[in-house]
This record gives structure tokens, C-alpha cells and sequence, in this order.
């Protein structure tokens, strides 16, 4: 057979093959015959520069076996772009040699493998990006997930621990250095990070400052003691300068309760959570008590679309109080989830829908439950007060959210003074945005809005003056002492004092004794709301007081 109809058996034999490395055979049995063939072995390269520079080469068999430690009969190098190259060594039976113009013609059946070998390694880069983290290269939450399966059946995944684990003061770096700057540094960061992974571990980079591993067990006190002190470096003003990032890490240890990838990275996440936010240290395990909240958690999830749909949530209220006169001025509504016989409060509910991202669903449900209430009073002959309903800082994202607002209000069929929205004070300069501009399209749209808690974030003397809020909650913790002191009468004159003179209504919350409510009497504020009047009630119990108006 003629070089001519091998290289078209094998050019079209080739042509309808999966894309995958190796050649059947078939394809090249012809060529191999005239070519003494016994192997083709390519080996691919990263070049140097490259982001890969450095990694090993990988060697696939196209054709035939791998011969160790044989110097090959010919060798053919092939450019891929400026990020790899491809070197095909080819391998002869015996002593045999080519001609050449035998060497010219396999040229040809190598330029016909270089193609097939791009195809495939673009289809590989192809399915790699879906799967990693494309600033950093690391696996994202897709790679991590496909390794955590590998491991589950193959049976080893107990031989491992989970970690979730975010960067302390990474927001300070991207501010003095930039965000290109920050970029470059968390490349950085990353590539540290390969260099502790074992070949049979993961770390995988979700994306902002939030990672996750799966480190051997008997690796997992080095993984810490690495991420507590990562050193790396960032360029200012043409200068380097050196530093350490440290990270606050959550801990699962794989155990039989494990049941499902999804939990190696969510417990995890909760312990990293509760390491930052409740135990402030630089890493926690999971232990039985976060075991059962995970659990709690879950319930919650599962059950909260169906509780929501059955009413299963009961909306109480409040009274805010005018302590000179007594009168019940206004309340607010605070949600109850009665599930299965068992009443769950807020703080046990509202965190986990926030943190899923649920809770606007909620929000808005007491919303019209509440315009629902003043409706009622309304149409019963009643003088309605006004009520404040709670939105959480995770809502502000939404879009629409204040014209959302508006038009359940309208199509209660109530007046929008009857309603007011409150928000919690934040720390965070992109909430803080947000936030302004949804308080904005409220007033624009004659909605009373409050902050909550005022008092608790480090930026609350710029509140009072950036904030378009006709009132202020101050928290319950300038209060709190048992014995009122001369600097909490300071403090709160001032508080008070600021916020009239910018035209802003001042109320107390968490009142409970007769000396707090003489103290801010004493400061300006007559405005309380607290267990001294009245704990939260149920709408019909409400009904009674708000008849009477009136506190003895």
C-alpha cells in the first residue's frame, strides 16, 4: 500500500474517533508497518512565563507503550500557542531507520497529530475552566465537589479533613494596594498554596477571600500552622514589600455522619463562621453542639417554603410608648414561627434565611401581614398607629425592593404613614450604598424608614448625618447597666441632642425597668418600647390595648 492511501485511512479513521489521546490502532496499523512504528509517546510542555510554568509535563501515550529510560529514534517538536509546546518521541522496533523522505512524509502524519492533540487539549482546557477559579487557577466549588466524589467512592474520604477558611484583613490590602494590585497578590497567595497541596489533596478558591480544602488528616495541624502565617508580597509605588496573610479556618473531620459532599463544605463554612464571628479565634472544629445547629439549620431550610406557604409564621407586635403621656404612639411587628408545637424566635430563623439568602421572602410577608393589621383597624372604626416592619441588610441587594415596598402598602389599601421600615445600622462601605440609596427612594416615596440598633456600628455619628431616616432605635446596650451611670447620661444627651437638631425622632428599645425609662426622660427621649410596658402580643391582644391607648 502506497504512503498516500495509509495517510488517507488514517487521516479519516482519525476524523471519526471521540477526541480523545490515544489512536486506535486501526488508524495508524498501515503507517506503522511501513514505518517500523513501535511507539509514539507526546509529551506536553508548559512554557516558560506561562501562568502553568513550572508544573510538570504531561506524558501521553498516542500510540503503543511508554519505553522507560530509551532514547527515542526520532523526536518532532510542535509550538501550541505561546503557552505550550508538544514533543513527540518516536520509538522503532529493532535498529530500524528512516529515509529521508520517510522523515519528510511522517512530518505530515505528525502535523495531522498536532492537530488532533489541539482539539483534545482545548476540549481538556475547556472542561478545566468550568471547573476552576479563573483568577487563580484553583479548583473552584465545581472541581471541589468533583474531588470530594473521587474520594467518596473510592472510599477514602474518611482519611480526610474539610476546611473552610476566609483571609483576615484581605479588604485592608486591596485598599492600599488597588484592586490590580490585590488581584496579583492573590495570584500570589494561590500559588503558595498549590505548593503545600499533596497530589492526593485539594484547596480550592470560591471566589473574593473565601477557600476550601480537603487535607489528609495527618496533615491538618501543618495546614493550620501554613495558613496562620502564608507570606507573600505586593508592589507600591515600584517598591516590594513583604507581608503574611493569615486566615480564620472552620474544621470538619470527616466522620460517619457524613453523608453527602455539600456537608464537607457547609459545616465547615459554619465553623469557620463561628470562629470569626463568636469565638474570635484562628480556627475551630465542628463540634457536637454546631453538629446540632447544622441540623437545626437544615430543618429550617427544608421546612421554611412550606411553613411560609401554610401561615405557619404568626406576626406580633409591640408597643412603642410616649412615657409622658402614657399613650401607645405606634409598634412593631415581630415574627413568630410556630413549627410542629414548638415557637422559634428571630434569632433562631432569621440568620440562616439570611445567610441563604431567603429571608427577603419573609420580610415581605410581615409586610403584608402588617398592612393586613391596619386595614383591619381601619375598617373596626379603630385609630391605627403607625408599625415598623424589619428588612434585613441582605434584602438591599434586591433591585425593585423599595417599589416592592410601595406597592403592597398601596394595595392594602392603607395610607404609607401608617407604615414605617426599619433597617440595622452596617459597617460595611457597599452595604452602606445600598442602603442609602433604598432609605432615598423611600422618603421619595413618602415612607418612614428607622435605623435599628443604632449605636452598634462603627460609623453611627455619620449615620445620623448621611442617612435620610426620619428615626433612630438606639440599642438596648446603652442601657443595659444596672447601675445608670453620669457617662451614659452623657452619651445619650449627646446622642439625643444631635439627632433633633438634624430634624431625626429618637426611640429606646429594650426598656425594662422603671430607672432606664426615668433616665432617657431625664435626656430628651420619651419614645420607648420594652418588656416595662409590654412584651411582643398577639394581634388580638393588641387590639385590647390599642382600644384603651392609653398606659396607667
Amino acid at each position: 500500500m502506497t504512503f498516500e492511501k495509509s495517510f488517507e485511512n488514517f487521516v479519516q479513521i482519525l476524523s471519526e474517533e471521540d477526541v480523545t489521546p490515544e489512536i486506535s490502532p486501526g488508524a495508524l496499523s498501515d503507517i506503522a508497518k511501513d514505518f517500523s512504528l513501535r511507539s509514539i509517546v507526546a509529551i506536553v510542555s508548559s512554557a516558560p512565563g506561562s501562568d502553568s510554568a513550572g508544573e510538570p509535563d504531561t506524558v501521553i501515550s498516542l500510540f503503543g507503550p511508554v519505553p522507560e529510560k530509551e532514547v527515542p529514534a526520532y523526536l518532532f517538536k510542535h509550538p501550541m500557542g505561546e503557552k505550550k509546546s508538544i514533543s513527540y518521541n518516536i520509538y522503532l522496533y529493532g535498529d530500524k531507520s528512516w529515509s529521508e523522505e520517510q522523515y519528510k512524509s511522517f512530518a505530515v502524519v505528525i502535523d495531522i497529530l498536532s492537530f488532533h492533540m489541539e482539539r483534545f487539549l482545548l476540549s481538556k482546557i475547556v472542561e478545566k475552566s468550568a471547573l476552576t477559579q479563573y483568577l487563580t487557577g484553583l479548583p473552584n466549588s465545581g472541581g471541589f465537589i468533583q474531588f470530594a466524589i473521587s474520594k467518596m467512592e473510592s472510599g477514602t474520604i474518611y482519611e480526610y479533613d474539610s476546611f473552610a477558611f476566609n483571609l483576615k484583613s484581605y479588604g485592608l490590602i486591596s485598599r492600599r494596594y488597588g484592586l490590580a494590585e490585590g488581584d496579583q497578590i492573590m495570584k500570589r497567595y494561590a500559588r503558595k498554596l498549590k505548593e503545600f497541596c499533596a497530589k492526593d489533596e485539594i484547596i480550592s478558591h470560591f471566589g473574593g477571600d473565601n477557600f476550601a480544602a480537603l487535607i489528609k488528616k495527618d496533615r491538618t495541624n501543618e495546614f493550620l500552622d501554613f495558613l496562620s502565617n502564608v507570606p507573600v508580597y505586593g508592589i507600591k509605588n515600584d517598591k516590594r514589600e513583604d507581608f503574611s496573610i493569615a486566615a480564620v479556618i472552620g474544621v470538619y473531620a470527616v466522620d460517619e455522619s457524613f453523608k453527602e459532599p455539600g456537608q464537607l463544605i457547609s459545616r465547615a463554612t459554619m465553623a469557620c463562621s463561628y470562629a470569626k464571628n463568636v469565638a474570635n479565634k484562628p480556627y475551630v472544629f465542628v463540634n457536637k453542639a454546631m453538629s446540632t445547629r447544622i441540623y437545626r439549620q437544615k430543618q429550617i431550610e427544608e421546612r421554611y417554603e412550606e411553613a411560609l406557604a401554610n401561615d405557619e409564621f404568626r406576626i406580633y407586635l409591640q408597643p412603642k410608648v410616649d412615657t409622658i403621656t402614657g399613650e401607645i404612639i405606634g409598634a412593631e411587628a415581630l415574627s413568630r414561627w410556630f413549627c410542629n408545637g414548638v415557637v422559634l424566635y428571630p434569632t433562631e430563623f432569621v440568620p440562616i434565611l439570611e445567610q441563604e439568602g431567603m429571608v427577603a421572602s419573609l420580610d415581605l410577608y410581615v409586610l403584608k401581614k402588617t398592612c393586613a393589621f391596619v386595614k383591619d383597624w381601619m375598617d373596626k372604626g379603630m385609630i391605627p398607629v403607625p408599625v415598623s416592619v424589619n428588612f434585613s441588610r441582605r434584602d438591599l441587594s434586591y433591585k425593585h425592593l423599595a417599589k416592592e415596598i410601595g406597592r403592597i402598602i398601596d394595595e392594602a389599601g392603607i395610607e404609607r404613614s401608617f407604615i414605617e421600615i426599619e433597617v440595622t445600622e452596617t459597617s460595611s462601605e457597599d452595604e452602606r450604598a445600598l442602603m442609602t440609596a433604598f432609605l432615598t427612594k423611600l422618603r421619595e416615596m413618602n415612607i418612614a424608614t428607622s435605623i435599628d440598633d443604632f449605636g452598634t456600628g462603627y460609623s453611627s455619628l455619620s449615620t445620623l448625618r448621611d442617612f435620610p431616616v426620619k428615626t433612630i432605635k438606639i440599642d438596648r446596650s446603652f442601657i443595659t447597666s444596672e447601675t445608670l451611670t453620669r457617662n451614659d447620661e452623657i452619651v445619650l444627651r449627646n446622642i439625643i441632642s444631635m439627632a433633633k437638631e438634624l430634624n431625626i425622632d429618637v426611640i429606646a428599645e429594650g426598656v425594662e425597668r422603671e430607672n432606664q425609662s426615668e433616665l432617657l426622660m431625664h435626656v430628651g427621649c420619651h419614645v420607648v418600647q420594652g418588656f416595662l410596658y409590654d412584651n411582643p402580643m398577639p394581634k388580638d391582644d393588641f387590639d385590647k390595648r390599642l382600644e384603651k391607648k392609653f398606659y396607667s
